[in-house]
């Protein structure tokens, strides 16, 4: 997991020296799926103090009575694995398989190929059913909502502005130089 500021020009934003390692998730294996809440969990504190009130800084070179800088968590990039197991969706072989929208597996295919008729996920319905998820009362329940939803709860929903049907994007160099293109399909 690692971090780049956004507002540094783009020729030095992707240097080692310029980036932050947030942490390393163990091998050899990935670990299981609710486990990436405990990696994020810190993290996302930080994001949030950095959100409200923000940092203030005593002085700086342009603004001689300080400054309120903001900071933001603005799009999660990660391989299609990554990106679900991150922000709760369901694996690409479960019934609600497709992350921006409502389609389900059997409703939707080659014979299928209006895509405009599809419902998108909006960030109220992806929030709605994650909480639903949270507050459960059991795993039995909270298995039948994921069931039916294809949603988990994510630690990145506690940022009030982050919006997952907007704000993940797929690796694209993962999924094509990797091989990973058979597993969205």
């Amino acid at each position: 997991v690692s971090l780049i500021c956004l507002n540094l020009p783009p020729d030095i934003r992707y240097k080692p020296e310029n980036m932050f390692l947030y942490g390393i998730i163990p091998g050899p294996h990935e670990p299981p799926l609710d486990c990436m809440n405990h990696y994020l969990k810190f993290l996302i504190d930080e994001f949030l103090e950095c959100w409200t009130p923000g940092v203030r800084f005593s002085r700086t070179h342009q603004y001689f009575y300080g400054r309120v800088a903001l900071c933001a968590l603005v799009c999660l990039v990660c391989d299609l694995v990554g990106a679900r197991k991150t922000m709760g969706f369901g694996a690409v072989g479960h019934t609600q398989l497709c992350a921006l929208c409502h389609c389900k597996r059997g409703l939707c295919g080659p014979e299928i190929t209006d895509v405009h008729s599809w419902r998108r996920r909006t960030n109220e319905d992806y929030r709605e059913s994650a909480q639903r998820y949270l507050n459960a009362s059991d795993e039995k329940e909270r298995q039948a909502i994921f069931k039916e939803t294809g949603i988990r709860w994510s630690e990145l929903l506690r940022l009030p502005y982050f919006d997952p049907s907007r704000f993940v994007v797929i690796d694209a160099m993962h999924n094509l130089f990797l091989g990973l293109v058979k597993e969205h399909f």
